[in-house]
């Protein structure tokens, strides 16, 4: 008898324990429910069969006696459907399956494919079209910066998408993107301020380089991507690039006027880099060797003593040189078919002439919204747009750094920023080249 309180006290309690234990977890964590199952397959669990009745309701008789089987059995709470819920996965397993694949992004399921050979294809054409280099590079490493991943297995038929759709969803995160037809005057920075976009939107949605010619007629990818897949690409090269020359000023009181006593020239420097490139946009670029090959040679303007200068009361007189308009940072640089410079800046700063002249314009011009003209005088013209107020009117006469106009986000324009052109004999040039 002592032998068995001891064994009671013992053996007896800790089965007593263990029993609780296990009766808190089937009855506590795991529920009594019922699996529906298909073609033999478990889908999911349901806490009734009031629940499974709801959810079969809805579904052809003739698939419920021949596919569908309802068994009680243990679940997790957490794997219990509702009834909407359950109807929407029985529907899915109900329909016609077929080989395929599925390709996953760092574990999400993003695109269902006819073959595993169709979509390495697929994924290796987007890394070859996004690790193109130049004459002058090497491509050290490319790769996806996601988990991408692609499974073979039985998908439902409804659901696998052709090479094109494929294509287009993996790159611009669409089936259906919007396509423009290129007209005569068309360039890449015309059609994104026409359609509210960046040049490197539509660089990016077409594979295409910042300065590529358009041909008439040929069709371009208007979609702003999101892409699905990020492919990083690792180059390495080199490059000469453009030091612009500088102007300085000398002061003769025997000389008249401006005279040139030496011509600038631009010089050229080597550079060695690597850079590192996410769906062709360079994202970061790393110098490992600069060598100046030839140097600059400064402008010598020598100014004399009969020079006008331009004043706040005189107006209109040129001073032939050009003052920033605005402070700020240049958010878009001139080139690749961009006529100007963008400097961005906060909503209703003052924007101050770039030299003395004649205001030729001033009101709304479409895309350019709020717009001043300002002619200079030897065919120089200075053009500012987005403005969100104007302060000059056609015809007035301005001095070099009085205001015309404050800062906006006007016409075509995707934040506050003044828009600033220069253009000589007609022609669009470089503000650049020419601001002081």
């Amino acid at each position: 008898m002592e032998k068995f309180a001891r064994y009671w006290r013992f053996g007896g309690g800790a089965t007593l324990v263990l029993l609780i234990i296990v009766g808190v977890w089937c009855f506590g964590v795991r529920t009594p429910a019922y699996s529906i199952s298909v073609d033999g397959n478990k889908a999911l669990v349901v806490a009734s069969k009031a629940d499974a009745s709801q959810a079969m309701a809805q579904l052809p008789k003739s698939e419920i006696i021949k596919r569908i089987g309802v068994n009680r059995t243990f679940a997790d709470r957490s794997d219990l459907l509702a009834g909407d819920e359950a109807l929407a996965i029985l529907n899915t397993a109900l329909q016609p399956k077929v080989n395929g694949v599925v390709i996953s992004v760092n574990g999400k399921t993003v695109l269902y494919m006819e073959s595993k050979e169709m979509a390495q294809q697929m994924l290796d054409n987007l890394q070859q079209e996004y690790s193109t280099v130049s004459d002058r590079e090497n491509l050290l490493a490319v790769g996806f910066a996601e988990d991408v991943q692609i499974v073979e297995g039985s998908v439902v038929a409804a659901w696998v998408t052709d090479r094109d759709d494929a294509w287009n969803i993996i790159k611009l995160g669409t089936v259906t993107p919007q396509v423009y037809t290129v007209k005569e005057g068309d360039s890449l920075w015309s059609i994104a301020r026409a359609h509210d976009m960046y040049v490197t939107d539509i660089v990016a949605s077409n594979g295409i380089q910042e300065d590529s010619i358009l041909n008439l007629g040929q069709s371009i990818i208007l979609s702003k991507p999101t892409p699905l897949i990020t492919v990083v690409a690792q180059v390495e090269g080199n490059e000469t690039v453009v030091i612009p020359y500088k102007t300085i000023t000398e002061n003769d009181n025997s000389v008249n006027g401006i005279k040139t006593k030496t011509e600038g020239q631009n010089g050229e420097k080597f550079i060695a880099y690597t850079a590192t490139l996410r769906n062709g946009i360079v994202e970061n670029k790393e110098i490992i060797e600069e060598k100046v090959v030839k140097a600059a040679v400064d402008k010598v303007l020598v100014k004399g003593r009969s020079v006008q200068v331009a004043s706040r009361g005189s107006g209109g007189v040129s001073t032939g040189k050009l003052a920033w308009p605005v402070s700020g940072s240049i958010s878009q640089s001139y080139g690749n078919g961009h006529t100007g410079l963008d400097i961005a800046g906060p909503t209703g700063s003052a924007i101050s002439a770039a030299d003395g002249g004649v205001v030729t314009f001033a009101g709304w011009q479409g895309g350019y919204g709020n717009f001043v003209i300002i002619r200079h005088g030897n065919g120089m013209v200075t053009r500012y747009a987005h403005c969100s107020k104007l302060l000059v009117k056609s015809g007035q006469k301005v001095s070099q750094g009085q205001t015309i106009g404050l800062r906006g986000s006007t016409g075509r324009s995707t934040g506050p920023h003044l828009h600033f052109e220069v253009m000589v004999g007609g022609s669009f040039r470089n503000p650049i080249n020419y601001l002081r």
